[in-house]
């Protein structure tokens, strides 16, 4: 599943653009999140930026991890309960880390806009490269541990995780 965003200028000229490939639990929401990192890992310390998405899910995301966190909330808890945590705990890690000024807006998908269109074809463009960006476990520093499921990081609601799981093998048998 491709990733994808573009930089515009004034004339609505695309003057930088990025792809990757999410390879591991691919989701509608984790691409977007996917593209969010991406963008982010290219901007300079103390920026303010706007960061448009067709996602909704993917701000709430953010913003709700971020809210649950700064409020004082048990991190393994809220780890624990979400869905793409790896992701979108480094995208705060990095806004953090780079004293970023980071504003999401929400745009509607498949509109015409052309930031939003063209991330979308550089998107699709990837699924045929294939380019992944990894996340590396030293960029999660509010975990304590990692639940792996056959090689790979369980980045999914651990319970709801567990009991797809446990219906998969009753069907089974």
């Amino acid at each position: 599943m491709g990733t994808g965003w573009v930089i515009l200028n004034d004339k609505e000229e695309v003057i930088l653009e990025c792809s990757s490939s999410i390879t591991e639990w691919p989701s509608f929401t984790r691409a977007e999140l996917g593209a969010i990192l991406s963008a982010i890992l290219v901007l300079q310390t103390r920026q303010r930026v706007n960061i448009f998405t067709d996602s909704q899910a993917a701000i709430d995301s953010i913003n709700h991890t971020r809210i649950n966190l700064t409020n004082g909330k048990n991190k393994i808890r809220v780890w624990c309960k979400s869905n793409n945590h790896s992701i979108v705990s480094s995208i705060i890690n990095f806004v953090d880390s780079k004293h970023l000024e980071l504003k999401l807006t929400k745009v509607k998908g498949h509109s015409g806009i052309k930031g939003n269109e063209e991330a979308d074809r550089v998107a699709k463009n990837d699924t045929e490269r294939l380019t992944c960006i990894t996340i590396n476990d030293s960029q999660q520093k509010d975990l304590k541990y990692d639940i792996y499921w056959d090689g790979k990081r369980v980045d999914r609601h651990i319970r709801k995780f567990i009991d797809n799981i446990c219906e998969s093998v009753l069907e089974v048998a």
